[in-house]
């Protein structure tokens, strides 16, 4: 039976967040596959290479460019204990201020598959969300990988009645048993908290679940163990 321990993690990179320190808390964790959101690579905020410098000796990694930003790039990352496969990235067809994207790869365990996305939607509005979940599961349901796993900041900050909008046919971790408020700080403009999530098709099981709480972002690490037969 394969198993991994997956997490999705904004790590705020306006915030010049402690690449090593992030690195730790994956290592400890004992994390198979995270994604990441709001990550550069040589920006003059952030000079080096973070998704390299996270990485380091422990993790592979695929970065997804969403926009040029101050000399740089930034965007989103997967790390991986092993690399993935048939990776891609896609552009939202819609996004507000900010051009958004979500990444695919493919995970190979023990005989068996694991098609995972990592995406961050716009923060605008709910409609403008609501059309990027329509690409992005218009890509899940035509992966002929039968288990699947989208990780991601989708921004849902407005009524928790927004995550309907992934259907009824998925499973959240974040809110279909306890809502996780993974965004710590308060914003005057959002109503929610809980905006991040991991979300699998139901023929994946869920375990384990916690939030990890070092304060290394605006964020908190939301994790689970995977298993499948």
């Amino acid at each position: 039976m394969p198993q991994l321990r997956v997490a999705t993690f904004n790590i705020a990179g306006g915030h010049q967040p402690d690449v090593a320190a992030i690195n730790r808390l994956f290592t400890a964790e004992n994390l198979d596959i995270i994604g990441v959101q709001e990550i550069d690579r040589q920006t003059i905020r952030n000079p080096g290479d973070m998704p390299a410098q996270i990485a380091s000796a422990n993790y592979h990694f695929e970065f997804a460019k969403a926009i040029d930003l101050m000399g740089g790039e930034y965007g989103i990352a997967i790390f991986s204990r092993r690399p993935l496969h048939q990776v891609y990235i896609h552009s939202y067809t819609v996004y507000g201020e900010e051009r958004r994207v979500f990444q695919h790869g493919v995970y190979d365990v023990a005989d068996s598959q694991l098609s995972v996305y990592n995406t961050h939607l716009s923060f605008e509005t709910p409609a403008l969300r609501q059309q990027q979940v329509a690409e992005l599961l218009d890509a899940v349901k035509a992966d002929p990988v039968p288990h699947k796993v989208i990780l991601g900041d989708f921004n849902m900050d407005q009524d928790h009645v927004e995550w309907d909008s992934l259907g009824p046919d998925l499973h959240r971790v974040n809110g279909d048993h306890e809502w996780y408020d993974t965004f710590t700080w308060r914003d005057a403009t959002m109503k929610v908290y809980a905006i991040d999530n991991i979300i699998v098709t139901p023929n994946v099981r869920v375990a384990h679940t916690k939030i990890a709480t070092q304060i290394l972002s605006d964020h908190q690490m939301l994790e689970t163990e995977l298993d499948w037969t």
